[in-house]
């Protein structure tokens, strides 16, 4: 059984790789869609509570299920499903997002304690993120190794689109931890240089309305193009549109778009941050550059 995220291709790519290896697998969450070939219950999301309103009613189904093993994903919030549930064993995976917003907040903290202290066995994304887990819970450091994410194979390598100016993609969420306002600045920088260059953003959040006006106050119309959510099937095809992925991230627990990048053949401008290094090699496959510089980024680029 997998508590975690069904509108998130890690919970699917999870369920279907277990289920191919002909498990019966059960997914439990709060929102997304139905995983294919997997029975998929999805509570209704009401406010920042849902995951203690519906906790007793994952439980039961975990019990109705009788699984061999409940997976968790993402630990301050389904981490309270698994501890709920009394169950063992039982596997959490630390995603990197969920461990570093518990940093900070007293509540999100006990939840990730308890959890990590009923499980069996923890997943971390990164060596970072493990060293970081043993950190601010030492007594996890025996069972914790490190699961990167993973993605999909591509069979062929798109050409790289013509040169006739520079194309750059972004593909995050609009949120401040990803630094799309600090791309936006270096690309202003750039911009005397590279009139013609192309910033193509990828995806929608919290910061989309000011990004759209910062495109303005910077004088960058032309040159931006926000695209919105892209589907993760057509991941590889937008990505080979474009000469470089950018990942200006002020926190980043592992970093997929640098793998996907990869895959595509193409290199990545990123921070040099957590764990992105482990996945960025400056100078070989990117270009590292301090966090919340858009000099050095507009350099780089």
């Amino acid at each position: 059984m997998i508590f975690g995220w069904a509108n998130s291709v890690h919970v699917h790519r999870w369920a279907e790789g277990i289920r191919d290896r002909d498990y019966e697998v059960k997914v439990i969450s709060l929102d997304g869609w139905s995983v294919r070939g997997c029975e998929t219950v999805i509570f209704p999301r009401k406010g920042r509570w849902s995951y203690i309103t519906h906790a007793s009613a994952a439980a039961r189904e975990a019990l109705a299920f009788k699984p061999d093993l409940i997976h968790v994903h993402y630990v301050t919030g389904f981490g309270l499903w698994g501890v709920w549930s009394r169950f063992s064993p039982t596997v959490v995976s630390v995603w990197g997002s969920d461990l570093l917003t518990a940093e900070n907040g007293w509540f999100k903290k006990q939840i990730v304690r308890r959890a990590l202290s009923h499980a069996t066995h923890i997943t971390a994304t990164s060596n970072f993120l493990r060293e970081k887990t043993a950190k601010m819970f030492p007594r996890t450091t025996g069972k914790t190794e490190v699961v990167p994410f993973g993605i999909v194979p591509t069979i062929s390598v798109e050409p790289f689109p013509p040169m006739d100016h520079l194309r750059l993609c972004f593909i995050k969420s609009h949120r401040q931890v990803y630094g799309p306002d600090i791309l936006l600045k270096a690309l202003a920088r750039v911009k005397p240089q590279l009139p013609d260059i192309v910033l193509s953003i990828a995806g929608r959040g919290e910061m989309t309305g000011q990004l759209q006006a910062m495109v303005n106050d910077l004088g960058l119309t032309n040159n931006i193009d926000f695209v919105g959510f892209v589907e993760n099937k057509g991941i590889y095809n937008f990505i080979s549109q474009h000469h470089i992925v950018m990942m200006p991230s002020r926190r980043e627990a592992f970093g997929v778009a640098a793998l996907e990048a990869g895959i595509c053949g193409r290199p990545v401008i990123a921070t040099n941050i957590d764990g992105i290094p482990e996945v960025v090699r400056d100078g070989e496959t990117g270009l590292l550059v301090p966090v919340d510089d858009p000099k050095a980024l507009a350099e780089a680029i």
